[in-house]
């Protein structure tokens, strides 16, 4: 009995592996050779991961997608549709993003394409949610908020926790914006604001993570060979 339960076990282990390896390569990706994926992430379509990105177990992404170098993903992020991520970015667990709406067809009532495009040092919080978004530079969204289609955050703008925007909601550069809907609370905050909220800046955060993460992976390298 106790040798059927071990047999039984051995096959269930053997029967998932091939899964996980196949997930991976469905595609033309182009992965660099430094970048850190774990197994079970699922890339489709045509996915590009720059150098010394990291993502985490769990994560699907599918589309068009560009993720540029030294950026964090964590576990279980769905990416998904045509989005072009910035480097030194941080993506946190249970965030999703998809590429937005067509112009002009259906019900659609975007006059052109919605993007999504998010700029270099964003930070996007755990459980965040985003449609055809765009973050520049060193914008941040934070815990479990949302952003409906076509959103934009200016430069070093905060979309607070829990908060979400409207359809073509713009949050202007250095804002700090909170509520549903969110409204702006404070304008041309500092560094020094971003930390009191956050509990450290996040842009000098994603720097600092992104350099660790390189030279995680020089070590490595430097082991094996």
């Amino acid at each position: 009995m106790v040798g059927s339960r071990i047999a039984f076990v051995t096959c269930a282990i053997i029967l998932l592996v091939p899964v996980v390896g196949y997930a991976q390569n469905k595609g033309p990706h182009d992965i660099n050779p430094t970048a850190d994926i774990h197994p079970s992430v699922i890339l489709e379509g045509k996915v590009t991961v720059g150098a010394y990105t990291k993502i985490d177990a769990g994560t699907v992404i599918t589309g068009n997608v560009t993720i540029g170098h030294h950026s964090l993903v964590r576990c279980n992020v769905t990416i998904r549709g045509t989005n072009t991520i910035g480097n030194y970015v941080h993506i946190y667990d249970n965030v999703c993003i998809e590429g937005g709406r067509p112009a002009k067809i259906g019900s659609s009532t975007a006059e052109v394409p919605d993007k999504s495009i998010i700029g270099d040092h964003c930070w996007i919080n755990h459980g965040a949610s985003m449609h055809g978004t765009q973050m520049a530079d060193r914008s941040a969204v934070n815990l479990n908020a949302c952003c409906d289609y076509n959103t934009r955050l200016g430069e070093g703008a905060v979309l607070a926790n829990g908060s979400g925007t409207h359809i073509n909601q713009v949050i202007p550069a250095n804002c700090f914006a909170e509520g549903v809907p969110a409204v702006v609370k404070k304008d041309n905050i500092t560094d020094e604001d971003r930390k009191a909220y956050f509990g450290l800046i996040p842009a000098e955060w994603t720097r600092y993570e992104g350099d660790r993460q390189e030279e995680r992976a020089k070590q490595k390298k430097n082991k094996e060979q």
